[in-house]
């Protein structure tokens, strides 16, 4: 046990030591898939529906049924005009028989087989669990695929919380040293109690926005650990200047509309629900049909005990093989409603996948042009951030010489730092629009997410770069 322990700490210390490799998306993920409590969720979902695939193979199979039965049981018979003969007795007509068993002991047993031949609706019942199997694989694929966007969007959440936290600390140490210097100023009579105001002003301010900051930071943290059981802290930061992140789409719009709209997990889930609803209504329509089954039987009866004629027993021996049709008749008009509600529900789910297929559209045109669009917004970004820069450093200056406030230096400032938050929000933007996308065509794996490693590496990808 002391080894033991020895080994945990000093695999601890080396995690904690300065060059300790920071922990990556791919990491993440791979935690993830065993850590997430939705995902260990949905993968029951999977076992779920793949034992309705052998439910409906089940339905055709014959079944094999033992019955065994004992009790008390009376029994009292009588038969008039019967015809007798017996070995040394002779031949007589008009025979009476009576037998009493009153309060005896009785006991069965028996085994019966039954193979359905004919069955409309035994049929629709296995194609409809059928697709329920098919619909539990996509909805598996889905939860797959939102599970590794789900751990992307926290992961750079975390990133982003940090950078804002970073960016709003730094502003207001900037802040605090403009007060000082109002301070000094006033005090020597070169400046107005009003810059002295301004800069408490947007001290407090300031203040209050780094206490949210850390807030949503801390959530953020707890939302990454909760899905993926890692610490938050030591997450690989991204580099903003990796060339994979102003990369244009590798294929055009209408390349990828006609890749989801033929791959889409969610649609191939919807198709499913509503194939599983017409199957549904047809085993309903099927009720009214006749049914063909093979039935075969084999079993024993005894009964034994006294009565009015004195002891007496009973034992009978039988079996049968046979076809038993069933024809439905009459069912209160019960199978005539259901049978309605299912066509609603089927024509429902119909026009489901209509909208569905028109929501896949619109968030594929969105990742899409964002996409294509990002190389001019963040060339955009960063000519503001300079700007931003450029626009800082003439103010100090006018400030220094009496031509500019204190309050456009405090908006300079601000300026500058909101421009740095924005460049570093529309870059994580764009590595989650890409994985949006992979994960539209339920293509969002392991190779997609190391690609996105190499984003936060600053590292060309290959292998990888054109999935």
């Amino acid at each position: 046990m002391r080894r033991i322990a020895l080994a945990l700490a000093a695999a601890l210390a080396l995690a904690c030591a300065p060059g300790a490799r920071a922990t990556d998306l791919l990491q993440a993920w791979q935690a993830a898939q065993t850590h997430d409590p939705e995902l260990a969720e949905a993968r029951q979902g999977l076992l779920a529906g793949q034992a309705r695939a052998d439910q409906a193979d089940s339905l055709w199979r014959p079944t094999l049924e033992a019955q065994v039965s004992v009790g008390r049981a009376t029994q009292e018979s009588q038969t008039r005009g019967a015809h007798f003969s017996a070995a040394g007795l002779g031949a007589m007509d008009g025979a009476d028989f009576d037998t009493s068993i009153r309060n005896g002991a009785r006991s069965e047993y028996g085994v019966q087989l039954r193979q359905p031949l004919i069955d409309l609706g035994r049929d629709a019942q296995a194609r409809q669990l059928r697709h329920a199997s098919m619909q539990a694989e996509a909805a598996w694929t889905i939860a797959e695929q939102q599970a590794a966007l789900r751990i992307a969007r926290r992961y750079f959440d975390v990133l982003t919380g940090m950078r804002r936290l970073d960016a709003l600390q730094s502003q207001k140490r900037a802040v605090e040293r403009l007060l000082e210097q109002a301070r000094a100023r006033y005090r020597a009579g070169d400046a107005s109690i009003l810059d002295t105001h301004e800069a408490e002003a947007r001290l407090g301010q300031i203040d209050t926005q780094v206490d949210l900051a850390a807030t949503q930071l801390e959530l953020a943290r707890s939302a990454f650990t909760q899905a993926s059981g890692l610490p938050a802290k030591g997450l690989a930061p991204l580099r903003e200047d990796a060339p994979a992140l102003t990369a244009r789409p590798d294929q055009p719009l209408s390349a990828w509309l006609d890749r989801i709209g033929k791959a889409s997990p969610e649609l191939r889930q919807a198709l499913e629900t509503a194939a599983m609803a017409a199957e549904h209504a047809e085993g309903l329509r099927a009720i009214a049909q006749p049914t063909l089954s093979l039935v075969g039987a084999a079993g024993r009866t005894h009964l034994s005990g006294a009565g009015q004629y004195g002891d007496a027993g009973y034992a009978a021996t039988q079996w049968s093989v046979g076809l038993e049709l069933r024809i439905p008749l009459y069912t209160g008009g019960m199978r005539d409603a259901r049978y309605r509600e299912a066509l609603a529900e089927r024509d429902g789910a119909r026009f489901r996948i209509s909208s569905m297929q028109q929501r896949l559209n619109l968030r594929t045109q969105a990742a899409w042009l964002s996409l294509e669009t990002g190389p001019a917004r963040i060339h955009a970004l960063r000519q503001a951030l300079r700007a931003g820069a450029a626009r800082r450093d003439a103010t100090r200056l006018g400030v220094e010489a009496g031509d500019r406030t204190l309050l456009d230096q405090l908006d300079a400032e601000q300026a500058l730092a909101q421009a740095e938050l924005d460049l570093h929000q529309a870059l994580a933007d764009l590595v989650i629009d890409r994985l949006e996308l992979q994960s539209l065509a339920g293509s969002l794996g392991r190779h997609e997410l190391a690609a996105a490693n190499c984003v936060l590496r600053g590292t060309h990808c290959p292998e990888t770069a054109n999935r």
